[in-house]
């Protein structure tokens, strides 16, 4: 993969900003805070979904949206296409050769990303950029000073070693679920076999069930020809007792009716008297009835008049009412005028008053406002009595530690001398240990030799010199006694110095903030001058604060014995203002009283023509009264009487229809007695009875039939399913075999993945470990060390014979073997050959930096890596690199070196 163009739009610090790239080493400069680091996020974001901090803060302070284009030509088919992200949700891959999108969705994205980066599908792009391609400044060798558990966890994700710890844990359930099924098939075999031990004992059934089956059909059909004859005869009595039974229907009916119309004709003769009654009554009461109904026609007609009447009284009642609220309107004007004239000779009496009340009233303001002023200065001079107090604790304190740090720092000045003393024994130490590792296997071996062969090490002969041997061997042994004495003092030296480094740097801390504190003291000493100053400014403005109370409390008595005449005079004026409107009110009540009057005078010359009405009502509802009697009698008998015809015509029609109820019964009867001679009623019983037991039995032969034959169906049935279930059995032993043979091989999976996990991870470390050790040895310049990348993920440095852990090595030796480690890892897990240096040369001296940037270009000069990126504020790199982008805040220059 080859990296061909950044473009970066609202990202961080850049407003809009292109960087284009070339194959080969690229060192991007710049001051700090000038977004170099920006490019490498930018990558990391947008083809590594990588991003440390929030969205919202990637983008540039004040714009709502960034942008970042990233265009590379891939080592899959050697063509270009531009991955586009943004901090909305767009994210998209766009091919400019076909001028259309090609993966249009984060999963789609990333599946495209995996296949053009070399790398296996559903490989963590973030964990590869962060351990390999592109570690964050600052942590280059964070990783490898962790444990081995938080390395384990970092480095075995990368690996995917993990990966096959999870497929040898998710194949349990595999493997769990193929024992079910087992189990399963296991449970259908037992049951099948409980089932078939019926298969004798249901075909014995069948055949007994059959044989009743064909007896019970014989005898069916005897009892069926013997209800036959039965119900012929059954049949021919039932023709005859039907026949005598509808003549007797036919005469009991008759006979009903004719008591029916005996009882009918008995009450319209009733009905018929009854109207002749009604009609009498009504005769005798006609003239009173006319009478009440003359009375209540003229009842209605006064009744409106009674109406117009009280109508015209509500009015007068309301005008007469209207003339007495207005009458008190009146009075009420005229008070009212009256005490307008007596507040206007009031208003000359109270003015001198007034004007004494104002010139109080100026003089109680003023003195208010010197009442605040003073009572301000007064709190004023305690708050700075309370802030001199701080003050006067805060210099204390200060004075405090400044005496505490002056005592403390007694010890910097032999802070070099001891760090120096300190790294001059770490040396020493492992020189030492080296000597003494390399004589004892010397010791050992010429001691094996005297002893067992009695050989010479050296020219692998007999020894002739044996004691001469046991001299020398002793003489080594006494050499190596001299060397652990030298190491243990050595060791308790360093522990007096590390204790000495520990109070030296505490006073290197202590003589670093005295100045601070000498600056904290002066400051404080004239903080406490000027509030002094400003106290005694305000103590002057609160002597009269006495004075001001005394005079203000003698205002405030005269004032009150004046009694405001202010408010009074406003009273006084409101009064008189009054005196208009007064007066207008008043001219308009009495012209309204005159209205009134006339209303009232029209209102009674109206009621004048209803005196009489009265009287005639009176009249009228006496004689309504006297005839109400014959009014209801007539309307009770009125509807009666009218029926009187009808009545008549129904008696006569009565009448008739007895008459000829009477001598149809007669013949009724005549047929029904000669009917019954014929029919014997015992004899049909009889032969009823015989019917119902002959049918009876064959109800209960059908019945039991049926129900043998229906067994007979179900054993058939059930015979025909315990061969099936015999059939299937044969199948289910089949996947039972089956089954087994599958699981064999399951967990012969699972257990080969679970052995693999740590061969495959021992395998990375070798590879990645003798690759990192080439690298570390072109980078140091010295082949005679050797670097390993043990299976903990740790690193560790061998130097004549003396292995070094990653945490005793210094700064520069740290991150050179962390970048060897890295860029071996990037070339063992993936055909990613580009690679981002954020600072690398961090805590490294000149010497390694030069060393480090040489062997960089090196890098891309083997062609082992297609790009690198370097990005430093020092200029050690510019004389290895291919290309140098300054990245600067407000321009970007490119330029290309030979």
């Amino acid at each position: 993969m080859h990296i061909t163009k950044i473009e970066l739009e609202d990202i961080k610090s850049h407003q809009a900003a292109t960087f284009e790239f070339e194959r080969g080493t690229t060192a991007i400069t710049g001051a700090n805070g000038a977004g170099k680091t920006t490019i490498i996020e930018a990558v990391a974001w947008t083809l590594f979904d990588l991003l440390d901090y929030k969205k919202e803060d990637f983008v540039r302070r004040g714009a709502k949206k960034g942008v970042v284009n990233v265009t590379f030509e891939s080592s899959l088919d050697e063509r270009q296409y531009r991955v586009y992200r943004d901090t909305g949700n767009g994210y998209y891959v766009y091919d400019p050769q076909l001028k259309t999108r090609i993966a249009d969705k984060k999963e789609e994205v990333a599946r495209f990303l995996w296949a053009h980066l070399g790398v296996e599908a559903g490989t963590d792009l973030e964990s590869l950029f962060r351990r390999a391609i592109g570690v964050p400044q600052g942590t280059f060798t964070a990783i490898f000073l962790e444990t081995a558990a938080e390395r384990k966890k970092a480095f075995d994700k990368l690996l995917k070693v993990e990966e096959y710890r999870q497929g040898a844990e998710k194949l349990r359930e595999t493997v769990r679920y193929i024992e079910n099924k087992i189990t399963a098939v296991r449970e259908k075999i037992a049951r099948a076999e409980g089932e078939l031990a019926r298969f004798e004992l249901v075909e014995t059934e069948y055949k007994t069930f059959a044989n009743q089956a064909k007896e019970l059909g014989a005898n069916l059909e005897k009892l069926e020809n013997e209800v036959d004859e039965k119900s012929q005869t059954v049949e021919k009595f039932d023709e005859v007792e039907t026949k005598v039974n509808e003549l007797k229907s036919a005469f009991d009916k008759l006979h009903t009716e004719t008591i029916r119309g005996e009882i009918l004709l008995q009450q319209k003769e009733n009905e018929l008297n009854q109207a002749n009654a009604a009609a009498e009554r009504i005769k005798v009461i006609e003239v009173d009835y006319k009478k009440h109904l003359a009375a209540l026609a003229e009842l209605k007609s006064l009744d409106a008049q009674r109406a117009e009447r009280d109508r015209l009284r509500v009015d007068l009642a309301k005008i007469e009412n209207a003339i007495v609220s207005e009458k008190a309107e009146q009075k009420s004007c005229g008070e009212n005028l009256k005490k307008v004239s007596e507040a206007r000779e009031n208003i000359s009496k109270i003015q001198p008053q007034v004007r004494q009340q104002t010139e109080l009233e100026k003089h109680r303001e003023t003195l208010r406002n010197d009442l605040a002023s003073a009572k301000a200065a007064e709190n004023q001079v305690n708050g700075y009595e309370e802030k001199l107090k701080n003050l006067r604790n805060e210099l204390t304190d200060v004075n405090n530690q400044i005496r505490v740090a002056e005592e403390k720092s007694a010890d910097v000045e032999n802070f070099e001398k001891l760090q120096k003393r300190d790294a001059e024994i770490i040396g020493e130490l492992a020189k030492i240990r080296a000597v003494l590792e390399r004589d004892e296997q010397f010791e050992r071996k010429v001691t094996d030799n005297l002893i067992k062969n009695h050989f010479c090490p050296i020219v692998s002969q007999k020894c002739l010199n044996l004691e001469t041997g046991k001299a020398s061997e002793s003489n080594i042994g006494k050499q190596n006694g001299d060397g652990k004495t030298q190491i243990v003092s050595l060791e308790t030296e360093q522990k007096t110095i590390t204790v000495k480094l520990g109070q030296a740097r505490e006073a290197e801390k202590f003589s670093a903030i005295l100045p601070t504190l000498f600056q904290q003291k002066s400051k404080t000493t004239e903080d406490g001058k000027k509030i002094r100053e400003e106290q005694e400014s305000w103590r002057i403005k609160a002597e009269n604060l006495g004075k001001i109370k005394t005079e203000l409390a003698e205002i405030e008595v005269k004032l009150n014995a004046l009694g405001n005449p202010q408010a009074k005079l406003l009273a006084f004026e409101s009064e008189v203002r009054r005196e208009n409107e007064l007066k207008e009110k008043l001219f308009a009540n009495e012209k309204k009283l005159l209205q009134l009057e006339s209303e009232k005078s029209n209102f009674s010359e109206q009621m004048l023509k209803f005196e009489a009405l009265d009287a005639e009502w009176k009249r009228l509802s006496a004689e309504r009264d006297q005839t109400a009697d014959a009014h209801r009698k007539f309307l009770a008998n009125e509807s009666l009487a009218l029926t009187l015809p009808t009545r008549q015509t129904e008696f006569e029609t009565a009448k008739a229809e007895l008459a000829n109820f009477k001598t149809e019964s007669e013949k009724a009867e005549d047929n029904f007695q000669t009917a019954s001679k014929n029919y014997d009623r015992e004899m049909h019983l009889r032969e009823k009875s015989l019917l119902l037991d002959a049918e009876k039995w064959q109800t209960e032969t059908r019945a039991n039939l049926e129900h043998t034959k229906k067994r007979e169906m179900q054993l058939a049935e059930e015979l025909k399913h315990l061969a099936e279930i015999r059939k299937a059995m044969q199948g289910e032993f089949q996947e039972k075999e089956r089954l087994e043979k599958i699981g064999e091989a399951t967990t012969f999976i699972r257990d080969t993945l679970k052995e693999a996990a740590p061969r495959v991870a021992r395998n990375y470390v070798f590879h990645v470990s003798m690759e990192a050790n080439q690298m570390f040895r072109e980078i140091s310049g010295n082949a005679e060390r050797t670097l390993k990348w043990t299976e903990d993920y740790g690193i560790i440095l061998e130097e004549d014979g003396f292995e070094r852990p990653f945490v005793n090595l210094s700064g520069g030796e740290q991150m050179a073997a962390a970048l060897s480690v890295r860029l071996a890892l990037l070339k063992q897990l993936s055909d990613v050959r580009l690679a981002f240096f954020d600072e690398p040369t961090t805590n490294m001296d000149a010497e390694r930096r030069e060393r480090l940037a040489e062997q960089i270009s090196h890098i891309t000069e083997r062609k082992t890596f297609d790009q690198l990126f370097v990005i430093s504020h020092d200029d050690t790199f510019e004389a290895y690199v291919d290309n140098v982008i300054s990245v600067n805040s407000n321009e970007v220059n490119n330029e290309k070196l030979s």
